[in-house]
């Protein structure tokens, strides 16, 4: 006999408008960024039934967040899906583990290295977008990707891509999608789908080119590591000097090198697309864009960044309205309440970004892209995390100035050269295809 639960607060409700919970898997996987914003239409906190994960509990408040990730963080963990995808890498591991390896590769982030990528990141924008012709069509979204591979082999891992060619690499880095699209994601795990197998593929190629480059590196380390010209020569010449020996072994350098290639593109590659998405489709918004990269010099630098307002509220407003993570997924690792709502121990809690992001209460007109809301002091009226493109709290995500620097100068390079149109009719909203992002 189970425990009496009686006296406990009661479990979120179901929301009335999508239908009863035996049709939320269908629900879902028909489109999963509808289904869930109708079921958060009149409520901060509802259950959703999958048939695979069982009741998801969706979160949609700051005052969640807040909670989740910063004040009652030891009271959520990651959950199983993470592991699957990037084993012991930093997105997925937890507590002394996630510490040990975050302290190492926080350095690698600060302000003075990325000074080194700026001009790395110009040259790998400007020699994708020297193919293009004018009056031609291209595929955005396949060029964003394509581009921030580009600029993370060139500048983090000492490799130049093909800008024709590499296509295995490419096409696997995109396949850890795969395990999270609706179209199987609501399933049991143990249930075969094409996508499951295209994710296994993608991921074993992934594991192979991470092992190639870290034995590329590994030939000829530098003695010293602050002598090393890129980030995987460093992680390899702090492994052989003895530091962290734990976090830099082989497997969880493979693991780091594989979470760098999915996570390190794929979220800047969404951000660029839909800013130049939300570009063609506001003129006066447009205008001044163009009006301020055309005033620089020349190609933009690192030194240019500071001066690039108009260039940086784009991103900004871009973040806000088309969050590439558009949910944090955690599980509870206890029983909480939230909101006088019980959520069981092991149940999945999913916040979801792009619901505060676009919630009226923090922000006028929030479905309407609008760059010069920036302008204001909204960050210091905005609740805490009520925008968290990169997360919040000890988590938030250790690229987020790599990112930032990359989009900003991905969007002034091309700008300088091209105007960007949408063709023929212009739909009603933008083409969302739900995944990791």
């Amino acid at each position: 006999m189970g425990p009496d639960r009686s006296a406990d607060p009661p479990l979120p409700p179901y929301p009335d408008t999508v239908g009863h919970p035996l049709t939320h898997t269908v629900g879902a996987m028909r489109d999963v960024l509808g289904f869930r914003s109708r079921a958060m239409a009149e409520r901060d906190l509802v259950r959703i039934n999958l048939l695979g994960p069982g009741d998801v509990y969706h979160l949609g408040h700051p005052d969640h967040f807040e909670r989740v990730l910063l004040n009652d963080r030891d009271q959520f963990r990651k959950s199983d899906d993470f592991r699957v995808a990037f084993e012991g890498g930093l997105v997925a591991v937890e507590g002394d583990t996630w510490q040990r390896q975050r302290d190492v590769l926080q350095p690698l982030f600060a302000r003075d290295r990325l000074v080194d990528y700026a001009e790395g990141m110009v040259e790998q924008v400007r020699r994708r977008r020297e193919r293009w012709t004018p009056g031609g069509r291209i595929d955005l979204a396949t060029e964003a990707s394509d581009l921030t591979l580009d600029v993370l082999f060139a500048t983090l891992f000492g490799r130049e891509l093909a800008v024709d060619g590499d296509e295995p690499i490419r096409t696997a880095a995109d396949r850890l999608h795969d395990w999270f699209v609706p179209t199987s994601y609501p399933l049991p795990t143990w249930l075969p789908t094409p996508a499951r197998w295209r994710f296994k593929r993608g991921k074993r190629r992934l594991q192979t080119v991470a092992t190639d480059l870290l034995d590329e590196k590994a030939d000829d380390p530098p003695v010293d590591p602050s002598d090393a010209d890129d980030l995987l020569s460093l992680l390899v010449a702090l492994r052989e000097s003895g530091v962290e020996s734990e976090a830099l072994s082989d497997d969880r350098l493979r693991d780091q090198v594989v979470t760098m290639i999915f996570a390190g593109h794929d979220t800047t590659a969404t951000a660029i697309a839909f800013a130049f998405y939300a570009l063609a489709h506001h003129p006066s918004v447009r205008e001044r864009f163009h009006a301020e990269v055309d005033a620089l010099g020349g190609p933009p630098t690192l030194d240019d960044l500071d001066c690039l307002d108009v260039t940086e509220r784009i991103v900004t407003e871009t973040l806000r309205c088309y969050p590439p993570v558009y949910t944090i997924p955690r599980e509870a690792s206890t029983d909480v309440t939230l909101d006088g709502y019980r959520i069981p121990a092991g149940a999945p809690a999913w916040l979801t970004v792009d619901q505060v992001h676009a919630d009226p209460r923090f922000y006028d007109d929030p479905n309407t892209f609008r760059p010069s809301r920036w302008d204001s002091s909204l960050r210091e009226r905005l609740p805490d995390f009520a925008y968290v493109p990169f997360g919040g709290g000890p988590r938030r995500c250790i690229g987020r100035r790599f990112a930032l620097m990359e989009a900003k100068l991905a969007l002034a390079t091309v700008g300088r050269e091209y105007h960007l149109a949408w063709p023929g009719a212009e739909p009603a909203d933008p083409p969302l295809l739900a995944g990791l992002t």
